[in-house]
């Protein structure tokens, strides 16, 4: 596989300023473990993932993608790849996590779906077990691992996105968009202690446009949820977008100079240079960790 470090070390680099509060320290040895999650599907979750992946890999960052959306399974399809192989041939052991791993534009590699398997909850502990630790063994020599998690709810949205040391809402302009991305920002801070979530406004006509949209939600979230939200920017509605859509390419591939291609960019650069200040759950230990709490728990 190509676009990953070797022998680095999984350790989050963790100190505690005056006010007792854990911070991460920017580390290139910490690798950022960021869903990508939408309260209602049709709002272009996986696409914003997608191009965000390869706007940090043009950054310099060695980026793998973990396809969660079982339902869907996207990212493949988006990417113009066709995965020979999935989990199952993993939990089947007839193949390792290594070998059905496929390479993506600009060196990111990319963990594919699954098929036949409905849910991740459904699986056995064991099954769920061994899975992360394959995951495990190659996610932590990257510096990003971005999760692509099904749209709404679900077990398995939940499952991701608690563990995920970052969360970023997709949203766009429809009230079924904001309704739907309050109730999954209310879940996972009533059931899961979720406080910090990041918000990006995705095929709006324009800056303005975005932004009224993520102050709708923020308006919402903050009088009854009492929750920080992070706007991250937004992306263009953009003729390109379709247009990369039908060839099964990323935008950022075709057209990198589309106002979508550009806010992509932008998208990614402030991903990457607010780690610096951003407080953070942890990296791929807290990941791992949280899901065998998970299982530990039920």
């Amino acid at each position: 596989m190509t676009g990953y470090k070797e022998n680095q070390t999984p350790l989050l680099r963790i100190v505690e300023n005056s006010h007792g509060d854990a911070r991460a320290i920017r580390n290139q040895d910490i690798t950022r473990v960021i869903s990508f999650t939408s309260g209602k599907g049709g709002v272009g979750k996986t696409n914003c993932l997608v191009n965000t992946a390869i706007a940090l890999a043009r950054e310099g960052k060695s980026v793998l993608v973990l396809d969660a959306d079982l339902g869907l399974a996207n990212v493949d399809v988006l990417l113009g790849i066709s995965p020979q192989y999935t989990i199952n041939d993993v939990l089947n052991g007839t193949k390792t996590l290594q070998e059905i791993m496929l390479d993506g534009p600009e060196g990111i590699s990319v963990i594919p779906a699954a098929s036949g398997i409905e849910s991740i909850c459904n699986l056995s502990t064991s099954q769920r077990m061994f899975l992360l630790d394959a995951i495990e063994e190659v996610a932590y020599k990257y510096d990003y691992l971005l999760i692509d998690t099904q749209a709404g709810i679900g077990a398995d949205v939940m499952f991701f996105n608690n563990a995920s040391s970052e969360i970023v809402c997709v949203i766009n302009e429809e009230p079924t968009s904001l309704t739907d991305a309050y109730a999954l920002i209310k879940v996972l801070s009533r059931d899961y202690g979720e406080k910090n979530i990041s918000v990006l406004a995705n095929n709006v006509p324009n800056e303005e446009s975005g932004l009224r949209a993520f102050k709708r939600l923020q308006s919402a979230v903050e009088r009854f949820l009492h929750i920080n939200l992070k706007y991250i920017g937004f992306v263009p509605r953009d003729k390109a977008v379709l247009s990369a859509l039908s060839d099964q390419r990323a935008v950022l591939e075709l057209y990198p100079s589309s106002p979508a291609g550009i806010a992509f960019s932008r998208v990614a650069r402030q991903l990457d240079s607010d780690f610096i200040n951003l407080r953070v759950k942890g990296g791929i230990q807290f990941f791992f960790r949280s899901l065998l709490e998970m299982e530990a728990h039920g």
